[in-house]
């Protein structure tokens, strides 16, 4: 039997997303991300499903078949094709090595919406940093690029890391050290995202999170304060960050 080909899976699943397509949702949505791609106006949950159901159709799909495919979903400006080549990722995060890192940057530099970064750093290279600790330096780099979605992709690339109670007091010290300089960045992206960061650390880690932040008060902006402290209890703000109840 002859191995379905990236092009022709592609195709598969392009068509599937055409079936799924929710009048007048493309106009609403690619105003909405303010995006420069076509937008076909299918619905993530549906998104979802094909990537499942052709994973469940194709289930020989190895390593370098699954990045042909990504390859081949990407490469189209349509938004739908792009955030299922990002959804395969996520579905098949453990085949990722550290050197799929250079398809991941390469991915986030084409990125034209926030909707394409929170998938590919968090599902796709989170994970890949619990698997892999060293690829910390990668996230480091991206961090240091100016580029607005690729330095947004290094931030979100420690979520599951802070997300967990038993890998935050391993990662929470490079997260810091990639933070620091970047809490003088105007971009909201990038202070939602370190906001985001903190506060699930601080889900679990409250006063590690506060301890941080105390000593770089005036250069922390006020959205990822806000964001940082939400699931901060009050005694713990009173005690540690007594000027920011």
């Amino acid at each position: 039997m002859t191995a379905p080909t990236a092009a022709g899976l592609a195709a598969e699943l392009t068509a599937e997303l055409e079936g799924a397509v929710v009048p007048g949702r493309a106009e609403q949505e690619k105003a909405y991300l303010k995006s420069s791609l076509r937008h076909l106006g299918v619905p993530q949950p549906a998104m979802r499903a094909a990537v499942r159901g052709l994973l469940r159709r194709h289930p020989e799909l190895d390593r370098p078949a699954v990045l042909a495919l990504v390859e081949e979903l990407w490469a189209p400006p349509v938004h739908e094709s792009r955030s299922c080549a990002a959804l395969l990722l996520e579905a098949r995060a453990q085949l990722l090595v550290p050197a799929d890192t250079a398809l991941l940057e390469r991915m986030l530099e084409q990125c034209g919406t926030w909707a394409h970064v929170d998938l590919i750093a968090p599902k796709a290279a989170g994970p890949l940093l619990l698997r892999y600790p060293e690829t910390a330096a990668v996230l480091l780099r991206w961090s240091r690029r100016e580029e607005l979605w690729v330095r947004r992709g290094g931030v979100l690339g420690h979520l599951p890391a802070l997300r967990s109670p038993e890998h935050f007091p391993v990662f929470f010290g490079d997260f810091g050290r990639l933070a620091d300089p970047l809490l003088t960045d105007p971009r909201f992206f990038v202070r939602k995202a370190l906001g985001w960061s903190l506060r699930e650390g601080a889900k679990h880690h409250p006063e590690e999170v506060c301890d941080w932040l105390a000593g770089r008060l005036p250069r922390v902006s006020g959205l990822t304060l806000r964001e940082a402290l939400r699931p901060v209890p009050q005694d713990v703000r009173l005690r540690l960050l007594p000027g920011q109840v």
